[in-house]
């Protein structure tokens, strides 16, 4: 963290006791069972969408446990920034993928794909390209890229039934929530230890957790 003090200079500050810890949690249970999905997998095919999603994943909870756990100095944590933050449109592309190639229909399946990896690649460049964008704007970005299943909601819901949409839906609810945690910074409870950070990282990881759930459970097995 970083304050400004009266005279406008930074002083760096220590991250809270747990910043990136949940998301250590998370990297080392991702690559736990991504082996096993990937295994489940019926053929070449379907299993490279499942290793892109499962590895997808893994790196943006690797990336930030690493980028937040470890004080990396001035030029390192912005690279690292950098690197997070492009993990986070990859993991949402890549979590679109599965759903698109296995339970969307065709028509269905290629317009999100075209969406999401269009609006992640678009987003990248947007980040790497504007380092110093408020968090309001990042959250935008995020958030248009991540809710592209409205553009076939209709499909989605017919194909994926009513418990995998729903626990897409409230996964990237989930998601959306701990986007705004990170815009506006609040709610901040314990900033010494567990922040609004730690709380926007708990979302993501719940959110994930419930979009293995569907992908694990309903979607893959309508792969053939």
């Amino acid at each position: 963290m970083q304050a400004t003090t009266e005279h406008g200079t930074e002083v760096r500050l220590a991250k809270p006791r747990y910043r990136g810890v949940s998301h250590r949690m998370a990297f080392v249970a991702t690559l736990t069972l991504a082996p096993i999905m990937i295994v489940r997998a019926p053929g070449v095919g379907p299993r490279f969408v499942i290793a892109l999603y499962s590895l997808a994943v893994a790196a943006l909870f690797g990336v930030s446990a690493l980028y937040h756990r470890i004080p990396w100095g001035r030029t390192g944590d912005r690279r690292m920034q950098r690197l997070d933050h492009t993990t986070i449109f990859v993991a949402i592309a890549a979590s679109y993928t599965p759903v698109a190639v296995f339970a969307l229909s065709p028509w269905a399946a290629k317009l999100v794909l075209a969406l999401v990896w269009g609006g992640a690649a678009i987003g990248i460049w947007v980040r790497l390209r504007f380092t110093d964008a408020p968090d309001p704007v990042v959250v935008i970005t995020y958030l248009v890229v991540g809710w592209c299943l409205l553009a076939v909601v209709v499909d989605a819901w017919q194909q994926l039934g009513v418990a995998g949409f729903v626990l897409l839906l409230v996964g990237g609810l989930f998601y959306t929530a701990g986007a705004i945690v990170f815009a506006f910074q609040r709610p901040d409870p314990w900033p010494d230890t567990f922040g609004f950070h730690e709380v926007f990282h708990a979302f993501t990881v719940a959110a994930a957790a419930l979009h293995y759930v569907a992908i694990a459970f309903i979607v893959l097995p309508k792969a053939t």
